[in-house]
């Protein structure tokens, strides 16, 4: 479930998350390097299949865990990858790149968007105590159904041609050792508030 994932028992929650805990809206790591597998094969759709030992190095990703999500893009259905096997095989798009919304992939990877467990796409798999009077899941719907519009809207292709615009636009920055100052926490024998001096 894209959002809040963990599963916390009934009484605990209130308005979707855990008493006295704050809730960050985020995709977990599936979904972001499945966003990446998916992204590189765009890049290479008209080229040969890639294979995940590429894609691993290029991305600096794990190989086991990406083996794990081409798998669920693979089964998907409809399928978002398609395989090749051989000593020129590998992974390709089923589909061309406008053809594959960001909100197919995600889902794939995530499950239902839900930004709080009273606004998830579908069926509710948990309950919320407090669902009948709360006075905000209005508004999670409204995040559910905005992040849900910005993924639907886009494909692959969009987001090759917003990256592609941001990088013809950014300059290469370059860091030069001796600009980089490293320091070092002192704390004084007295207690109070730790003061950072230069390593010198």
């Amino acid at each position: 479930m894209l959002g809040c994932t963990r599963a916390v028992p009934p009484e605990e929650i209130v308005c979707g998350h855990r008493k006295g805990e704050a809730i960050v809206l985020r995709v977990s790591t599936k979904g972001e390097y499945g966003v990446r597998i998916m992204v590189d094969l765009a890049r290479h759709y008209n080229g040969r299949p890639r294979s995940l030992t590429d894609i691993a190095q290029v991305e600096a990703l794990p190989l086991a865990y990406l083996e794990q999500l081409v798998k669920l893009l693979r089964e998907a259905c409809p399928s978002l990858v398609t395989s090749t096997r051989g000593a020129h095989g590998g992974y390709r798009l089923s589909r061309s790149p406008d053809k594959i919304t960001m909100g197919e992939i995600v889902r794939v990877l995530e499950g239902p968007i839900a930004p709080m467990i009273c606004a998830v796409e579908g069926d509710m798999t948990q309950v919320c105590g407090f669902l009948d009077s709360c006075k905000t899941k209005y508004l999670w719907a409204k995040v559910r159904d905005a992040v849900a519009h910005t993924l639907d809207t886009m494909t692959l292709a969009d987001l090759m041609n917003e990256s592609s615009e941001q990088d013809k636009g950014m300059p290469a920055h370059f860091i030069a050792l001796s600009d980089v100052h490293v320091g070092a926490f002192y704390i004084p024998k007295q207690q109070g508030e730790p003061e950072v001096r230069p390593l010198s």
